[in-house]
């Protein structure tokens, strides 16, 4: 027997070739298809969250609050406790032999 030769099946992928996919491959599709679901539905979700954040903060800063200790915003309202925590400036530092070390 001879090497099967690679046939194109119009988009410039191999097609499946017989008998090398495993018998609990319609499973495995069906599970893919899941997970992609779950990722673009994540993604999606991760949207929302954002703008609805980007939002929240800024009618927060707009209302006029000042900081208390360490530049934190504090409120109570109706049953919510919403508070606002500022973060530590990130640094990053490079020397030119850490830069030359990279090329």
């Amino acid at each position: 027997m001879g090497r099967p030769k690679k046939s194109d099946n119009g988009n410039g992928q191999q097609m499946d070739l017989i008998d090398t996919a495993p018998e609990n491959s319609k499973e495995i599709v069906k599970a893919a298809r899941a997970y992609q679901k779950a990722k673009m539905d994540r993604i999606a979700a991760l949207d929302i969250e954002i703008d609805r954040k980007t939002k929240l903060l800024a009618m927060i800063h707009e209302s006029g609050l000042k900081p208390v200790d360490g530049g934190v915003i504090k409120l109570t309202c109706d049953g919510y406790t919403i508070t606002v925590t500022p973060r530590d400036e990130l640094i990053k530092v490079k020397s030119a032999e850490d830069e030359a070390n990279e090329e």
